[in-house]
């Protein structure tokens, strides 16, 4: 409730601090061993909102030193973008800067190794998730000493095939305020094909919200909706709280990726069809949804956003949106 009542206070807050921050779609390349980026507007219900006075196409952002780079994330308030490496088995973050409609990276640092990672997520305080899909482990590491301390930190493994087997090969995932959700890339007809779990309580209250497809790959969230991809053509959605999967889309060739931009646009990376589509977020009834093609971009696997929103407006940004999802 405090939260909620807070909300509205910050917001205004981030508003007056920078009403306009720039917004940049992330997009990562494996074949290659690159990521791209290109800068969009506020999408609105509409889908998608261009830079009108730019040509739609992905400029370099990280063009050497990575070996097969899949899943990708952004820490907003610290301005960090996480990279999921399986074939250099390393999670690397990024800072991110923004200026004059362009984004660059600074030196980068390892926050995990030994790991083979192909997706990574990051909740509303910095706390980063990464799936370990040969070990069918999914681990965490606290945001204090993930990208503040001098030492590289020791992920814990928060769930694992051993104790609890709704972890199937585990694939992307994602997380809010109260619950991580993963999709799974063996036996999702059995044990989950999305699954959600309230980390640090009791496994009794982890949930397969659908089991309609065996395997799926990318999982994103927005509002009281979970979203995940397949192999080929489809995008199922499904409620936080479980219940029929509704086909979003089937007019894709291989979906992979999928991310939210808090605002009312999911863009998802589509490999095979070597671009990056979107259709609108904002909708509490499930059902077909108009997709429009954004950009194209060549092997387009893992995908994140990011806001040019500094310092209190981006933790204000993270905040509105945990307050929407619980109301929604």
């Amino acid at each position: 409730m405090l939260l909620l009542l807070l909300a509205p206070l910050l917001l205004a807050g981030a508003g007056a601090s920078n009403p306009n921050p720039d917004r940049f779609l992330i997009v990562s390349a494996p074949r290659d061993g690159k990521v791209a980026y290109m800068r969009v507007l506020h999408g609105g219900r509409s889908g998608v909102a261009l830079d009108a006075k730019a040509e739609a196409k992905m400029e370099p952002l990280i063009a050497n030193g990575l070996v097969h780079p899949q899943g990708l994330a952004v820490e907003q308030h610290t301005r960090m973008l996480l990279v999921a490496d399986p074939d250099a088995k390393r999670v690397f973050a990024y800072p991110l800067r923004s200026a004059e409609a362009k984004l660059t990276v600074g030196e980068r640092r390892v926050i995990a190794e030994g790991v083979e990672a192909r997706w990574v997520a990051v909740d509303g305080v910095g706390n980063i998730y990464f799936s370990d899909e040969p070990k069918n482990q999914i681990l965490k590491l606290v945001a204090e000493q993930a990208l503040r301390g001098s030492k590289m930190p020791e992920p814990e493994v928060i769930y694992d095939a051993g104790s609890l087997a709704q972890v199937s090969a585990p694939g992307g995932l994602a997380v809010d305020s109260f619950r991580v959700y993963w999709a799974n890339k063996q036996a999702g007809k059995l044990e989950g094909s999305v699954v959600s779990a309230p980390e640090g309580t009791s496994l009794a209250q982890v949930k397969a919200l659908a089991k309609n497809s065996d395997k799926s790959y990318g999982v994103c969230l927005a509002y009281n909706n979970v979203f995940y991809t397949q192999p080929e053509r489809t995008v199922y959605g499904v409620k936080k709280s479980g219940g029929p999967a509704a086909v979003v889309t089937h007019r894709l060739a291989n979906p992979r990726g999928c991310t939210w931009d808090g605002d009312g646009t999911i863009y998802v990376a589509d490999r095979g069809a070597n671009a990056v589509f979107a259709f609108a977020a904002d909708s509490r009834d499930l059902a077909e949804a108009h997709v429009v093609k954004t950009v194209d971009f060549e092997d387009a696997f893992g995908i994140a956003v990011y806001s040019g929103a500094r310092g209190r407006a981006a933790a204000s940004l993270l905040l509105m949106s945990a307050c929407f999802a619980f109301l929604w």
